[in-house]
């Protein structure tokens, strides 16, 4: 082989190599999740199973893919824990900055479903 045929070769594989697929997200087995969810009904197994993406991409290196704390977050908040999901909802918006306004939104919305509206007597 000659020098440009070597040169070819070594192009054709790095450019193999660099368009392999690297998941930038982990999203285990969300579409699961999902079909768990709206066929199914099952929040618990919903709820564990994100649990579990969680931990996987953590164990993994890896960061959880766009909204699976933000599902993970309203799951809790529809069971009563309210403190989880507001934790949840920040670390959705920590992670991806983009969602920041909804996320606080929700949080806000939790933060003020405790506290009690005027009657009309107090105006």
């Amino acid at each position: 082989m000659n020098f440009y045929n070597n040169c070819s070769l070594l192009f054709l594989s790095s450019l193999l190599i660099g368009c392999a697929s690297h998941e930038v997200y982990y999203w285990g087995d969300y579409e699961g999740t999902l079909y768990q969810r709206y066929v199914q009904s099952d929040y618990a197994q919903t709820e564990a199973e994100l649990r579990t993406i969680i931990s996987d991409a953590s164990q993994q290196h890896q960061r959880v893919a766009p909204g699976i704390y933000a599902d993970y977050g309203f799951l809790l908040y529809k069971r009563g824990d309210k403190a989880g999901a507001t934790q949840a909802f920040n670390t959705e918006s920590s992670l991806y900055p983009e969602s920041k306004i909804l996320m606080n939104k929700l949080v806000e919305k939790i933060q003020n479903l405790g506290k009690s509206t005027p009657t009309k007597e107090e105006h």
